[in-house]
């Protein structure tokens, strides 16, 4: 049989090891913290410079497409006042 001593013994070392084990998983679980911060700080930067490209290149794309718009409301206004003056020509046979 053991003593009580064996006993209190073998369980103080079981506590030592329980004790280093969470000790250790205390350090990986902070230092996995750290690596996510830093992941998320990461992407947080990728994403803001892909909104901030997207942005301007919206912009650019609705710049462009403002220009070919006047530029077809020049071309129809410029092709209404032929036909008009055509017509009017027509109407009094210049």
């Amino acid at each position: 049989m053991t003593t009580m001593e064996e006993r209190v013994s073998r369980l103080e070392g079981a506590y030592e090891q329980v004790d280093s084990r969470l000790g250790d998983l205390t350090e990986v679980v902070t230092r996995l913290d750290a690596k996510f911060d830093a992941l998320r700080t990461d992407v947080d930067a990728k994403f803001d410079a892909f909104r901030t490209d997207v942005d301007a290149k919206l912009d650019a794309f609705r710049s462009e497409m403002n220009a070919k718009f006047n530029t077809l409301i020049i071309v129809m206004a410029t092709g209404a006042v032929g036909v008009t003056g055509a017509l009017i020509a027509i109407a009094f046979r210049i």
